[in-house]
């Protein structure tokens, strides 16, 4: 907001000098200047809100917030995240909390799209993160696009073999897709990855329905 008012005196200062110049008194320039003033002043104050000359020194200190404390994200307007994070992004776009806090409110906001955007973009810059490729995959599973999911699952699986979470989407989706031979294929590798730890074990046979 400062850069409201330094435009507004400028814009002031010059047309009284033009003013001053057809007039050719002193007196006529500085009435003018200060009626011009007070009247910006008075239509701003009245017409618009103060608290914007601290908006965005307030919302930086409350994002800068969230970033360390991901809980508090339901405090602020969402949209107000959005437009700060893409801001944001667009000049320092190696900020990888970022750019998962922006996909991530993009999702819980119906933003689907935009998610899908800033996931793809995130990507680019982080092609390896895991959290990344698997939100990105969720989103697509979530959206009906399971072959684009499975694409990056199977990215996660290939990057990280021993992610519980990604090895079960993928035989969700198999199973889904009536692929049960190859869903056997994974859940059996899964059950060999994880044959030391019992309790996944249970739970995995449980979800599976196996014997």
């Amino acid at each position: 907001m400062n850069l409201f008012f330094l435009i507004t005196l400028l814009i002031i200062f010059f047309t009284s000098l033009y003013f001053k110049k057809i007039q050719k008194k002193r007196i006529g320039f500085l009435i003018f200047f200060f009626y011009v003033l007070t009247f910006t002043g008075v239509l701003y104050f009245t017409k618009g809100n103060i608290e914007t000359f601290h908006f965005e020194e307030e919302l930086n200190d409350n994002i800068k917030t969230v970033l360390n404390d991901p809980d508090k994200l339901k405090n602020i307007d969402p949209k107000i995240i959005i437009t700060f994070l893409e801001k944001k992004l667009k000049k320092k776009p190696d900020d990888i909390n970022g750019w998962l806090i922006l996909a991530r409110t993009c999702v819980i906001s119906g933003f689907y799209q935009k998610a899908d955007l800033h996931y793809k973009t995130a990507l680019k810059n982080f092609p390896n993160n895991r959290n990344i490729l698997l939100e990105y995959s969720i989103l697509k599973k979530n959206t009906n696009q399971t072959q684009s999911a499975m694409y990056y699952l199977l990215n996660v699986k290939s990057l990280y073999p021993k992610d519980e979470k990604a090895r079960e989407l993928i035989i969700d989706i198999l199973l889904k897709n009536n692929k049960k031979k190859a869903a056997e294929k994974e859940i059996n590798e899964l059950l060999i990855l994880k044959k030391e730890d019992e309790n996944y074990l249970k739970y995995l046979r449980k979800k599976f329905n196996l014997q």
